[in-house]
């Protein structure tokens, strides 16, 4: 099938009648697209003629859309906006090719939120190459501040070092073994919690700031942690041992590892997980967010469900 000439000239007349339906006027439509006013009213001549039916009509100092008119300028935006984004697809294909990104995450984001974007990206992207690391907030912060990683998905990202996406904000839970005597209420105050030894990961993690500032809030003092360790895993493995409570994100797995957790009634008890990149104009980096925000709305379904 062979494309018809004037199907053509209407898509290059379209945006005159989308920017009629924008501005209101003819005049305005034409200083929007900076052509002539005649050529603009050519223009609707021709859609009109294509269509073998009116476009527009005048009312009062300006015109409105006739039904015809209204429809077929829908579409047409659609349609400019569709071939927008392919040129932009084509654009960043381009530009993207097989170069290099690195990214870094803090460890607990590497059960399932990063590897969810990671094959997103992948499966749109796999020639380039990926640089992984994981760690502690502060090493995944740093690693965008030395260059060494271009984008770092971590809790509370400063917006001082970079450009900041958020992606989700989750609560802080009470975690003790499931015969503790906190694993048998529907939730805890700040206070309850301090009756019991605390495990707390390192000073550098996320979750230890949160933490701090959770038990520091209302003038509150930070209780001296039983004991200290650096994975968020082993804080719940002491915890199922029954060696104090720890406050954490609820796991991402849905894996029974002998623990409860309990929600903490406090409006700080939740912290905020987000995506910092130095440079957020590199395709290749846009292209990762993109492929994060895609796995948090994934996530977000999951949990919904």
């Amino acid at each position: 099938m062979h494309p018809d000439p004037r199907d053509a000239r209407l898509l290059r007349d379209l945006p005159v009648l989308v920017a009629v339906r924008r501005t209101g006027t003819v005049t305005a439509a034409a200083d929007e697209l900076g052509i002539p006013q005649p050529s603009a009213t050519r223009a609707l001549q021709r859609i009109a003629a294509a269509v073998e039916a009116p476009v527009v009509r005048r009312e009062g100092r300006g015109v409105v859309l006739t039904a015809a008119g209204e429809a077929l300028a829908v579409a047409g935006e659609q349609a400019l906006q569709a071939i927008g984004d392919a040129l932009a697809s084509v654009a960043r294909a381009g530009s993207i090719g097989a170069s290099e990104v690195g990214i870094a995450f803090q460890t607990m984001l590497g059960e399932r939120l990063v590897p969810e974007a990671i094959r997103r990206f992948r499966a749109r992207w796999p020639d380039v190459a990926l640089r992984l690391q994981h760690g502690s907030r502060a090493s995944c912060v740093e690693a965008v501040v030395d260059g060494s990683a271009d984008i770092a998905v971590v809790a509370a990202p400063p917006a001082e070092i970079g450009a900041v996406t958020m992606l989700y904000a989750e609560p802080l839970v009470a975690v003790a073994a499931a015969e503790h005597p906190l694993a048998a209420m529907h939730e805890v105050s700040v206070e309850a919690l301090r009756r019991w030894p605390q495990i707390m990961l390192a000073p550098g993690y996320g979750i230890h700031d949160a933490v701090g500032a959770l038990f520091a809030a209302d003038g509150g003092e930070v209780p001296e942690p039983a004991l200290v360790v650096g994975e968020y895993r082993a804080a719940r493995g002491l915890a199922a041992a029954g060696l104090g409570v720890a406050v954490l994100p609820p796991s991402p797995s849905r894996i029974d590892d002998g623990v409860r957790e309990v929600p903490v009634r406090h409006p700080l008890a939740r912290r905020e997980i987000g995506a910092v990149v130095a440079d957020e104009q590199e395709p290749v980096v846009q292209e990762l967010l993109r492929a994060l925000l895609e796995a948090t709305a994934r996530r977000g379904a999951a949990v919904a469900g």
